[in-house]
Formats: structure tokens, C-alpha cells, sequence
């Protein structure tokens, strides 16, 4: 590889190279050094291969970054669910899964509440059979049965468990509890499905099986 006379171009192509002609050009001025005829055209090309090793060792781990770099995998399993029923034992207990989005159901009324952050409401069955969709505030509930769960908002709980000591909440952040109740014009099992069947015929998180799983409450 040339120094004097040859085009600095190429050495922006390849990193590599651009490093390496740095370093012959550096030998051949030393060797050059009483030949003042090469020496303006050594300088200048001399220069620029250095700024070329410069950029080289500032970009070559960026482009390597880059290169690595891989889009970030989204996972979603739909709009996360809740519901509350009453079991055999006359205790609430909650089963997980998500709404079923092509399911339809018909409602009596709709409203809106707002209880402010850092509250909590001690044991109490639904007043009556209803969705509650949160907006704000996130809630720790328990139920009778001696399960916990977390309703964040965005999430969807069926409250269902109308008979017995029902169930207790709190909220757990700084926000409002701001969320609509949709109220069941019958007493269905909803639209919401577990792993592997829909409408909550599927498994519950206690042993406790509820009376109202496989139809009306």
C-alpha cells in the first residue's frame, strides 16, 4: 500500500484500511524525512489518512451498534380481566384471563366514580352484578378466599360475587380511582375467557370452584 500519490478516498470506505495507511505514512516519513521534494504531498495525504483512522475509530463501534441493534418484541394477550364470583363455600374468589373482543352483551345503565388516592374499602359483596373499567389509580383486591391480585388501569374486572363476605380493596398509588361500572342487563357469565376456553369455564386461582362459573350466579 502507497502513501504519496495515492487517492485518500478509499480509506474512508474501510476503517481498517484507513488505520493501517496511517501507519505506513507515519513510517514513510520517517524514512522520507531528508527528501523535502515528497515532503508538502506527504504531509497532505499523511493528513487526511489520520483523519481518516480518527473517523474510523469513532464510528466503527457505532456502525457496529447499529448493526446489532434489534427492534424491541411486543407481546400482547389482549385487555387483561378479572372476575369475582361467589363459590360453594359462600367466598369470593377471582379468575384471571381477558375479554373476549368479539363477545356482546347487553347492559342496563352506565355510570361514573372517582375515589380519591389512598383509599380503601374494607369487606363488601357487589352491589350488584357489573363490569368495572378502570381509568386511573391502580388497587390491590382480596378476596374472601384468600386470593390477591393487582387491577391496573386499562384492565377489566367482573364483579359477580353479589352473595357472601365478599371482597376489599385499596389503592396502592398516588392516583385517583376514576372508573366506569357497567351494569349486566342479566346475570351472565360475561365476556371474558380463560386459557384454553371462554366465559370463565376455564381454571380458577384457588382450589375453590365457583357456583356461578358454569352459567348464571
Amino acid at each position: 500500500m502507497r502513501c504519496v500519490g495515492e487517492s485518500a478516498q478509499p480509506l474512508f470506505r474501510s476503517p481498517r484500511l484507513a488505520i493501517r495507511a496511517y501507519a505506513v505514512c507515519r513510517a514513510q516519513e520517517r524514512v522520507m524525512q531528508s527528501n523535502n521534494r515528497f515532503r508538502p504531498m506527504r504531509s497532505r495525504v499523511c493528513q487526511l489518512a489520520g483523519l481518516a483512522a480518527i473517523t474510523a475509530a469513532v464510528m466503527l463501534p457505532v456502525s457496529s451498534a447499529y448493526a446489532t441493534k434489534k427492534p424491541p418484541i411486543v407481546v400482547t394477550e389482549g385487555i387483561k380481566a378479572y372476575r369475582l364470583c361467589t363459590g360453594p363455600d359462600n367466598l369470593s374468589h377471582v379468575i384471571e384471563g381477558s375479554i373476549d373482543q368479539k363477545a356482546m352483551t347487553d347492559v342496563n345503565a352506565l355510570h361514573f366514580k372517582e375515589t380519591p388516592a389512598h383509599s380503601q374499602y374494607d369487606w363488601h359483596a357487589a352491589p350488584e352484578e357489573q363490569y368495572v373499567i378502570t381509568l386511573s389509580g391502580t388497587l390491590e383486591f382480596s378476596t374472601t378466599g384468600g386470593e390477591n391480585f393487582v387491577l391496573r388501569p386499562g384492565e377489566i374486572l367482573l364483579a359477580q360475587d353479589t352473595t357472601g363476605p365478599g371482597h376489599r380493596w385499596k389503592l396502592i398509588d398516588d392516583q385517583p380511582w376514576r372508573r366506569a361500572y357497567v351494569i349486566n342487563q342479566t346475570r351472565r357469565q360475561g365476556c371474558i375467557r380463560t386459557k384454553g376456553r371462554s366465559c370463565f369455564e376455564g381454571l380458577l386461582t384457588s382450589r375453590a370452584q365457583c357456583g356461578s362459573c358454569s352459567g348464571t350466579t
